[in-house]
């Protein structure tokens, strides 16, 4: 992780500043482009938990089980091998803080510096579904590229998280080749207060993450499904 989980922007960097530092390489590629159908959910506790997406519901959707799944291409030099948050939904507040607990193993073979920039594909479900439309670049949020991660990051979170702190990773530019394991423990998601839109605060989301460096090769992408809930 990376930066905060303020926002489901910040969140997707935040899991992102995690998957700058990973340690296999992934083969798979999937879903890499904004206009490739979204991959299947392998990283999931229970397959029945996944029926949430691939049923129809006649009564309201219960909240998607926090999922992910590497769509690096051959050769990408970041990967996940181990990610978790819960509970799910992960709840936002606009006026107090709130806690998630987040574990990752991840790692990087490359330095990670100034130059590199990363993308948001993010699909929001239609309520009473398992349709995900895609959510648009507005105003900086939503399906958004980002030319300056490292800029962004420092905007998302000026100071390291404690999570950070806790397990000795670096949470801004550069970041050295190295690789990272913190076990399950307490991510602070600070208030939103009214700054973040809460047609992106408050739903069930698909969103992949590419990042790639200062010459447009790519580093690595990932995907991951959740529910964000937000309270007053």
């Amino acid at each position: 992780f990376m930066a905060t989980f303020c926002n489901l922007r910040a969140l997707a960097v935040a899991l992102l500043a995690g998957y700058v530092v990973a340690i296999p390489i992934g083969t798979q590629r999937i879903a890499h482009h904004n206009n490739e159908a979204a991959p299947p959910i392998l990283n999931i506790s229970s397959a029945a938990a996944s029926n949430a997406m691939h049923v129809k519901q006649a009564a309201p959707n219960p909240p998607l089980p926090f999922a992910w799944k590497t769509c690096n291409q051959p050769g990408d030099p970041t990967s996940i091998t181990e990610m978790s948050v819960s509970p799910s939904p992960v709840t936002l507040s606009k006026t107090g803080d709130r806690e998630v607990t987040v574990s990752m193993t991840a790692g990087i073979t490359v330095d990670i510096s100034t130059g590199t920039s990363f993308s948001l594909l993010i699909k929001k479900r239609v309520p009473f579904t398992t349709t995900f439309e895609k959510i648009p670049c507005l105003d900086g949020y939503g399906s958004c590229n980002y030319p300056d991660l490292c800029g962004s990051i420092n905007d998302a979170m000026p100071t390291c998280n404690d999570w950070f702190v806790q397990h000795k990773i670096s949470c801004h530019c550069p970041f050295a080749a190295q690789t990272i394991s913190a076990p399950p423990s307490a991510f602070t998601i600070p208030a939103v207060g009214n700054k973040l839109p809460s047609w992106l605060a408050d739903g069930d989301f698909q969103v992949t993450v590419t990042a790639l460096d200062g010459k447009g090769a790519e580093l690595g992408c990932l995907f991951m499904q959740m529910s964000l809930r937000l309270e007053a």
